[in-house]
């Protein structure tokens, strides 16, 4: 799960006088900053699986947003169990067959370079052992490009009101 928050402490400390003033206008900066950065986010996702195999929805829908402390905190949280994963890509690693003889799956799926039996072919499945090494993931950054650009809106929308 990845988490990126715009709250900074000594930000509303210095702007609590001035934000009894503007309260609504303050919390209006924050939420448009909040929506950008919830908008941006998606919109990576779904441009970096627009010509994926599988595209079932589940980064982009589990993509939300939360604002708390009267308005002036907000949060944007990424909770599919893989986001961090999809973020900051893989190291190689080793995949072992667990309660199965051995690892399998549709032939059309199967990753390049990998072994896959002759016998397995004509069947239409890949079989690849009880163990594989996995040679990682490349990264797809959604979440830190959206919060930098999401932070520079908010300083934007804050400099537009004072």
């Amino acid at each position: 799960m990845i988490t990126m928050k715009i709250d900074d402490r000594q930000f509303r400390q210095q702007m609590h006088q001035f934000s009894k003033r503007t309260d609504m206008e303050f919390k209006r900066a924050v939420l448009r900053a909040i929506l950008d950065l919830q908008k941006l986010a998606k919109m990576k996702v779904r441009n970096m699986t627009s010509g994926a195999k599988v595209k079932s929805g589940y980064l982009v829908n589990n993509i939300r947003k939360l604002i708390t402390g009267n308005g002036l905190t907000g949060e944007v949280i990424s909770g599919a169990g893989y986001s961090q994963a999809y973020e900051e890509g893989t190291r190689p690693h080793t995949i072992r067959a667990k309660g199965k003889k051995v690892l399998a799956g549709p032939l059309r799926g199967a990753p390049q370079g990998w072994d896959v039996s002759a016998k397995s072919r004509s069947m239409g499945y890949a079989t690849y052992g009880k163990k594989i090494q996995h040679p990682g993931t490349h990264p797809h950054p959604y979440m830190f490009p959206a919060w930098r650009y999401a932070c520079q809106q908010l300083e934007k929308y804050i400099t537009a009101i004072l």
